[in-house]
């Protein structure tokens, strides 16, 4: 059908007429009703196809401003978020840039300080084996001579007491004359009649005034007991407390070499030395020890 005849048969159709003219009624561009016009057809009367389109026009603009308003007034409040989120989003790009600078400076920093603790723990291990080592090389004239019962020495002076008592215990043929003694004492501590005789005597430390008379003693008393006031005396190198604690670490693997029969000695200042098939083994760590002990029992069981 063509448009002509299309358009001739809404013409003629009252109630399209009356919607148009009810369309055209509801369309003003201020917002108040069309007033009736002498020169605007009534209601009845058939309205024209340019009459239809401009009232369709005029709808469609107001519709349109209408939607346009009521976008812009919706959208404006998501506006203003989107821009504040967008500044937000441009403070944390600048933080983060700066964050990542700071982290890399870190990093840096860190890197050179683990460089300079590690640097560090070096040469304080360095500084502590030699204060160990000076402080055991001051002690190599010493010896510890335990059980001497307490107040044997009463008013006397230490030094000459264990002069004396050393010339006792050996006799004549080890030394010609008492040695020579710079310093002799007791270790701190309570005395056992303090205590009612519940602790053992306090060790006597004797500073030998040369070295070889203290080294003469000490192989003396490794072959022979020395007895005095009822009490058998021990005697033993004076060392500091950590080289007593690793030279104690070998006591276990020690006892496990004795007992299979096989010769050992600890060397200065704590190496363990062991004789097996005709050669000499050494360690210097308990536990190499242990695995060399653990071996040879095994092959002679």
């Amino acid at each position: 059908m063509s448009k002509q005849k299309q358009l001739k048969l809404v013409m003629q159709n009252p109630p399209l007429t009356r919607a148009a003219s009810s369309v055209a009624k509801l369309t003003t561009s201020s917002g108040d009703e069309i007033l009736p016009d002498a020169n605007q057809p009534s209601a009845a009367d058939p309205v024209t196809k340019y009459e239809l389109e401009s009232l369709l026009n005029k709808l469609r603009d107001s519709f349109k401003e209408d939607m346009a308003t009521l976008v812009n007034e919706s959208t404006q409040s998501l506006k203003q978020s989107v821009s504040q989120l967008g500044q937000q989003v441009a403070s944390f790009n600048t933080r983060l840039t700066q964050t990542e600078v700071t982290v890399g400076e870190n990093f840096k920093h860190i890197t050179e300080i683990e460089v300079e603790v590690k640097t560090l723990k070096t040469e304080t291990q360095i500084l502590h084996d030699r204060v160990e080592e000076l402080e055991n090389r001051s002690r190599r004239s010493n010896l510890r001579i335990i059980n001497i019962p307490e107040g044997s020495e009463k008013d006397q002076d230490p030094i000459k007491f264990m002069a004396n008592l050393i010339m006792k215990l050996v006799g004549p043929d080890v030394f010609s004359n008492p040695p020579e003694i710079e310093r002799a004492h007791r270790t701190p501590g309570f005395r056992a009649a303090d205590t009612g005789g519940s602790t053992k005597p306090r060790v006597f430390i004797v500073k030998f005034l040369r070295y070889q008379d203290k080294e003469t003693l000490r192989r003396w008393a490794t072959q022979h007991p020395l007895e005095y006031s009822g009490s058998t005396l021990r005697v033993y190198p004076d060392i500091s407390a950590a080289l007593a604690k690793r030279r104690g670490a070998f006591k276990e693997v020690k006892n496990k070499l004795y007992r299979n029969g096989i010769k050992f000695r600890l060397l200065h200042p704590a190496r363990l030395q062991v004789w097996s098939g005709n050669k000499n083994h050494y360690f210097d760590s308990p536990e190499e020890a242990q695995v060399f002990a653990d071996r040879n029992s095994s092959s002679r069981e």
